[in-house]
């Protein structure tokens, strides 16, 4: 196992000085992530996965729980202790332009990790092999990222986030703001690397699409909770938990004889600062009922299939006309 999460909490503070309230962005988070394995972290914008990811990364303090990389505690681990940690950790964040330096040309950038972790190597050499493996010739290194385009700016993150040869890649949207055509090259790129150099990988998404292409194993989050998690073919077959109904449903589907019918959602997203009693999915589940309002489900974590409801749904199950909790 290359990373293990069990019980993971986030929390921030918000409002003015004197009257600051706990909000729980992450809230009893578990999972683990295998070597040469892809994992998808999937939800809505604030559902908390950027969160959780620089919490793994040591990015952000965490107020409870464990992690594990490569068998070393990352809670507990100091500074000191965290780097050589980080030299087989790689982030790609979202913004594939604003993530690079515009002051530093492209060969520079990509080996940076070398200077970081005072690794001795020939970097003119190192630039050439590690933009030769993710497609891009060597001319590259004298370029700025103002003069990339978003494909080849999100191709030279790859390189960066490689150069030491990690462990493990958590990638933040890796496909956001390029083009369909765009989006294939960069997941098969993933793809290829993670295969030839042994990467396991944590996907940060909102696209199911590039969920369905890339994870082998998937986890739906929902205000700060994994509700449902899983292999990610079964789960597209088949979604026990309403939210990941929901949100598979809304997912285009390019054959029309295969459209699926959209469910939707009687109300806004709760504020994390009044989080539902009980389930915390009740007051938008069209499959609610009493129970959902008092009681909170349990979910055993692990590596199996498992499911945050009461009464898991089930294959093809369609949204009752009225709601039995109101």
């Amino acid at each position: 196992m290359i990373l293990t999460v069990r019980d993971l909490e986030v929390t921030f503070r918000v409002g003015p000085w004197f009257n600051r309230q706990p909000i729980l962005a992450v809230a009893g988070v578990s999972f683990d992530v295998d070597a040469g394995e892809t994992f998808a972290l999937v939800g809505e914008s604030g559902s908390g996965k950027t969160t959780l990811a620089h919490a793994i990364n040591g990015l952000q303090d965490i107020s409870r729980g464990e992690m594990a990389f490569m068998s070393q505690r990352i809670e507990t681990s100091s500074p000191g202790e965290m780097k050589p940690l980080r030299r087989h950790m790689a982030m790609m964040f979202q913004d594939p332009v604003g993530s690079l330096s515009p002051r530093m040309k492209v060969g520079d950038l990509v080996v940076e990790p070398f200077r970081i972790h005072g690794i001795q190597a020939n970097l003119q050499e190192e630039a050439r092999r590690l933009l030769s493996l993710v497609g891009l010739s060597g001319d590259f290194s004298d370029r700025y990222p103002h003069q990339l385009s978003g494909g080849q700016a999100r191709r030279v993150g790859v390189a960066r986030a490689i150069a030491l040869n990690p462990k493990l890649i958590i990638a933040d949207e890796p496909t956001a703001g390029l083009d369909v055509s765009v989006q294939g090259e960069v997941l098969n790129l993933l793809n290829d690397l993670r295969e030839r150099l042994g990467l396991a990988m944590i996907i940060i998404t909102h696209n199911l699409h590039v969920v369905h292409h890339v994870a082998d194993r998937m986890a739906v989050m929902y205000l700060g909770r994994i509700v449902e998690a899983g292999e990610t073919e079964e789960m597209f077959r088949a979604p026990a938990h309403p939210y990941t109904a929901t949100l598979l449903s809304a997912n285009p589907e390019p054959d029309p004889d295969k459209a699926r019918n959209r469910i939707s959602l009687p109300a806004e997203v709760p504020s994390l600062l009044a989080r539902p009693p009980g389930c915390e999915f009740h007051t938008r589940c069209p499959w609610a009922q009493a129970r959902c309002a008092r009681e909170t489900p349990y979910t055993e974590n692990g590596r199996k299939r498992h499911v945050a409801c009461h009464t898991p749904l089930a294959p093809g199950a369609r949204p009752p006309a009225t709601r039995s909790i109101q």
